[in-house]
C-alpha cells in the first residue's frame, strides 16, 4: 500500500495524507493507511528539535482549538515551553526574531511573524492574509536543512 511519493513527504505532507486516509470509503483502507502514516509521522517527529515540535503544536494542534478555550491556553503554554527548552536550541540571534524587532514584509510592508521551519529553513511570514510572503531567515539551519543552532 506504500506509494513511492510517501517516502518523500515532509511532516506537513504526512499529516495531510493521514487526514485524507481517514476519509477512505473502505474502513480497512482508512485504518491501514492511518497506521502506516502514523508510524512514518512518529519517525519524522523523533528527528525534530523541541523548537520544531513547538511550531507544529502551534500550526497543527492549536489550529483546531477554540481561541479562548483552556485547551488553547494549554497548547500555547506547551509550545512556549518547547521553544525555551534545552532541546529547542534557540540561538542568541533567534531571541529577537518574532518580537517587535522583526522587519516589515518586503512585499507589502505588513508585520512579519517568525516561523520555525519543519520541512524547510526558518522563515518570516507576512501576517497579512492577502500577502502571506515568506522570507528565509538564514539562521538556525545549515545548507542541508539540519538545525545547527547550539
Amino acid at each position: 500500500m506504500e506509494r513511492p511519493l510517501d517516502r518523500d513527504l515532509g511532516v506537513h505532507g504526512i499529516i495531510e495524507a493521514q487526514r485524507r486516509s481517514e476519509g477512505s470509503a473502505r474502513l480497512s483502507d482508512a485504518f491501514i493507511g492511518a497506521m502506516r502514516l502514523a508510524a512514518k509521522l512518529r519517525q519524522r517527529l523523533a528527528r525534530l528539535t523541541d523548537r520544531q515540535v513547538g511550531q507544529l503544536v502551534r500550526d497543527v494542534v492549536a489550529d483546531g482549538l477554540r481561541v479562548l478555550s483552556p485547551e488553547m491556553e494549554i497548547c500555547e503554554d506547551a509550545a512556549r515551553r518547547l521553544f525555551r527548552s534545552g532541546g529547542g536550541r534557540w540561538a542568541e540571534q533567534d531571541a529577537s526574531v518574532g518580537n517587535e524587532t522583526a522587519p516589515p514584509c518586503p512585499a507589502c510592508g505588513a508585520e512579519t511573524i517568525c516561523q520555525v521551519g519543519i520541512d524547510e529553513p526558518d522563515f518570516l511570514l507576512c501576517a497579512s492574509a492577502d500577502c502571506q510572503h515568506k522570507e528565509p531567515l538564514g539562521i538556525g539551519t545549515d545548507d542541508s536543512g539540519n538545525n545547527n543552532a547550539a
